[in-house]
C-alpha cells in the first residue's frame, strides 16, 4: 500500500511523463528512470502510450458489418476514455474525411470492415506495422459475405508471432464441404462415428440451432 506521500510522488511523475509523450528520447529516459532494470518494459510502456501522427494501430478489430463494428467501437471507448486509449471506426457508407482525420492524428485501436480498410491503407493513410493484437469478430460471416481475398490481404501485413509457429500435431483436422441443406445429417452421421464418451464441441450459428443439436 502506497504511503501519501508515494502516491504524491508518483502521481507526479506519471503527470511529467504525461507532457513527454510526444519526444520519444525524453519519454524513454523518463521510464528507464521509475525503473532502470527492465528494459523490456520500456519498449513496452512506450509502444502503448506514444502515438505519434500517423502511426499505425496496435490493435486491429475486423468486423462484417459497419452495425458490428460502430457496438466494438462503443464497448472500446467505454474503457479507453479513462485510460487515454484512441481508437476510430473504419467503415463504408460514411465520408472518408473524418475517418482519415483520426488516422492521421494516430491512433491505438482501429475496429475496421475490410473494404473499408483496405481501402485507407492502399492510400497510405495507415498501416499494420505496429499491430500486435488482430481480432476477426465473426470471421465465419466475413468468409460467408465473400470477404475472404480482403482478409488475406490484410493478414499478410501482419506478422502473427513467430514465423515459424506450428499447429500442435496431436490435433487431427478434417474439413467436409457440403452444402446447407446436408450440413445436419452431414453433423447427425459425423456424432453417432465418434460419440465414445469424451467432450464434444459444436459451434452454431443460432441459440435455435443449439437448442436443435442439444435434442
Amino acid at each position: 500500500m502506497y504511503m501519501n506521500e508515494e502516491v504524491s510522488e508518483l502521481k507526479k511523475e506519471i503527470e511529467e511523463l504525461e507532457h513527454l509523450l510526444q519526444d520519444e528520447e525524453k519519454c524513454r529516459a523518463a521510464i528507464a528512470k521509475l525503473n532502470p532494470n527492465n528494459n523490456r518494459s520500456h519498449e513496452r510502456i512506450l509502444e502503448i502510450s506514444i502515438t505519434v501522427k500517423g502511426d499505425g494501430p496496435i490493435v486491429l478489430v475486423l468486423a462484417p458489418t459497419c452495425e458490428l463494428a460502430v457496438q466494438i467501437q462503443q464497448e472500446a471507448t467505454k474503457f479507453g476514455t479513462t485510460s487515454k486509449i484512441k481508437n476510430t471506426c473504419i467503415y463504408g457508407g460514411v465520408p472518408k474525411v473524418p475517418q482519415v482525420r483520426d488516422l492521421q492524428k494516430g491512433v491505438h485501436i482501429i475496429i475496421a470492415t475490410p473494404g473499408r480498410l483496405i481501402d485507407m491503407l492502399e492510400s497510405h493513410h495507415t498501416n499494420l506495422r505496429r499491430v500486435t493484437y488482430l481480432v476477426l469478430d465473426e470471421a465465419y460471416r466475413m468468409l460467408d459475405m465473400g470477404f475472404e481475398p480482403q482478409m488475406k490481404k490484410i493478414v499478410s501485413q501482419v506478422v502473427i508471432s513467430s514465423q515459424d509457429l506450428k499447429a500442435n500435431h496431436s490435433i487431427h483436422q478434417h474439413v467436409d464441404i457440403v452444402t446447407q441443406n446436408q450440413k445436419y445429417n452431414k453433423l447427425v452421421k459425423l456424432l453417432d462415428d465418434i460419440m465414445d464418451g469424451s467432450r464434444i464441441l459444436i459451434f452454431m450459428d443460432t441459440k435455435k440451432g443449439c437448442d436443435q443439436i442439444t435434442r
